[in-house]
C-alpha cells in the first residue's frame, strides 16, 4: 500500500501541489525559486514561468518579511516556522492580502537539507469577519440608542406632518404660503425617510430566505434600474454559469444590489461601463466550523475616481458619505443585510481607477430545493 502511494505521488506530485488552493513555493538550497503553484502566483502577482529560476529574494522582493521568515527558518534549523502578515502584489502594489505563512525545511532521504517549502494561506475573509465583529460590538450600544431615538422622533413627525397638511389646506392662499408649507412637508417626509433608514440599521430583521439563481437576481435588478440610467452607461455581465443557487432573502439582497449598482452609476459618470462579475471563492474560516468553505461573490466594478485611501475604512460607517446629497446610510444598511446572511460586503480600489464592491455570500447555506 505504501509502495502504491509512493508511485502515485512520484507520478502526480506536481498535480497535487497545483490543485491546492493555498500558495505553494519550493525554494532549493541555493535560494532559487524552483516551483510556484497557481495559487501562489495569483496571490503574489507573479508570472510563474518568469519567476521560476529567480532568486527568491528577487521573486518576492515586494514582501521582505517573507524573505526574513525563510532566512530565520534556515538559520534556526526549526522545522516549521509560521507568521502572519500582509502580502503585496508585485504587479499591483496597491493590492494587499492578509496571509498566514508557513515555512518548512525540506530534507532528502538521508536527512540533508535540500531547500524550503513556503505555503501562503489567504486570510482575507477571516480578517473581514473579525473586523466586522469588532465593529458590531462597538456599534451595539449606539444602535440601541439610535433605535430609541428614532421611535421617539417618529411620532412627533407624524403629528407635525398632519398639522402642516391642515395649514396647507386652510391658509395656502398665496404663492409664498404654498411654498413654505411645501418645504415643510418635504422636509418632514425627508426626516421620516431618514428615521426609517435608521430603524433599518438598528432594528432586528427577519430574513425570508429561499434558494435563488444569483444571475436571475442580477438580471431582475438591471431590468429595474436600466430605464433610469443614462443611455451612455453600459452594464457588462461577466457571469460564471456554473455557480450554484444560494439561499437569501430576495427583497433584501435586491435592495443591496440596487444600491451598489446605482452608486456605481453615479460614481462612473457618463459614458462609463459598470461590470458585474460573479465567481466562486474558497476561504478559511475560524469559528464554530474550522476549515475551508465555498463562497459566491458578486463584484460591482465602476469607472469612477475611486475612494481615497483615508476613506476606505470609513465607507460603511453610518452617516459617512462623499455625496453632497447623501445620507450616509445606504452602504451601512447594505453591509448589515449582507452580514445577516453570514456574508461580507467589502470594497477595493482598482488598479486602472474606480472601485470594486464585492458581496460575498456563503454557499453552504444554498439548497437546490425548498
Amino acid at each position: 500500500m505504501i509502495k502504491a502511494s509512493s508511485e502515485f505521488l512520484t507520478r502526480e506530485w506536481l498535480n497535487v501541489l497545483e490543485s491546492l488552493d493555498d500558495g505553494v513555493f519550493v525554494v532549493d538550497s541555493a535560494g532559487t525559486l524552483d516551483f510556484v503553484n497557481e495559487g501562489g502566483a495569483e496571490l503574489s502577482g507573479l508570472a510563474a514561468h518568469r519567476a521560476v529560476g529567480q532568486a527568491i529574494e528577487k521573486a518576492l522582493a515586494a514582501n521582505p518579511w517573507i524573505i526574513e521568515l525563510l532566512e530565520t527558518t534556515l538559520d534556526s534549523g526549526v522545522r516549521n516556522v509560521r507568521a502572519e502578515g500582509v502580502l503585496r502584489d508585485k504587479q499591483s502594489p496597491w493590492r494587499s492580502t492578509p496571509v498566514r505563512a508557513a515555512v518548512t525545511l525540506l530534507s532528502n532521504g538521508h536527512g540533508d537539507r535540500v531547500g524550503t517549502l513556503l505555503t501562503l494561506q489567504d486570510m482575507s475573509y477571516q480578517r473581514e469577519l473579525e473586523s466586522r465583529s469588532r465593529e458590531s460590538e462597538r456599534l451595539q450600544h449606539l444602535e440601541i440608542l439610535v433605535a430609541g431615538l428614532a421611535h421617539e422622533v417618529k411620532n412627533p413627525l407624524s403629528g407635525m406632518k398632519g398639522a402642516a397638511q391642515i395649514l396647507e389646506s386652510e391658509i395656502a392662499d398665496s404663492p409664498r404660503t404654498r411654498e413654505c408649507t411645501g418645504i415643510l412637508l418635504h422636509e418632514i417626509d425627508r426626516l421620516t425617510n431618514l428615521i426609517g433608514q435608521l430603524l433599518d440599521i438598528a432594528g432586528p430583521s427577519r430574513l425570508d430566505k429561499k434558494a435563488v439563481n444569483v444571475h436571475e437576481l442580477l438580471d431582475q435588478v438591471i431590468l429595474t434600474l436600466q430605464p433610469g440610467l443614462p443611455a451612455t452607461i453600459e452594464i457588462a455581465r461577466v457571469f460564471d454559469p456554473s455557480l450554484p443557487p444560494v439561499r437569501v432573502d430576495v427583497s433584501r439582497v435586491i435592495q443591496v444590489l440596487m444600491n451598489l449598482i446605482r452608486n456605481a452609476a453615479e460614481a462612473g459618470g457618463a459614458p462609463a461601463t459598470i461590470t458585474l462579475r460573479t465567481r466562486m471563492e474558497t476561504s478559511y474560516r475560524v469559528g464554530g466550523q474550522n476549515g475551508r468553505e465555498q463562497f459566491l461573490s458578486i463584484d460591482i466594478c465602476d469607472e469612477g475616481p475611486g475612494i481615497p485611501e483615508q476613506d476606505i475604512h470609513k465607507i460603511f460607517n453610518p452617516f459617512f458619505t462623499t455625496k453632497d446629497d447623501g445620507t450616509g446610510l445606504g452602504l451601512a444598511i447594505s453591509q448589515r443585510i449582507v452580514s445577516e446572511h453570514g456574508g461580507v460586503l467589502r470594497v477595493q480600489p482598482q488598479k486602472q481607477g474606480g472601485a470594486v464592491f464585492t458581496v460575498t455570500l456563503p454557499v453552504e447555506r444554498a439548497q437546490s430545493h425548498e
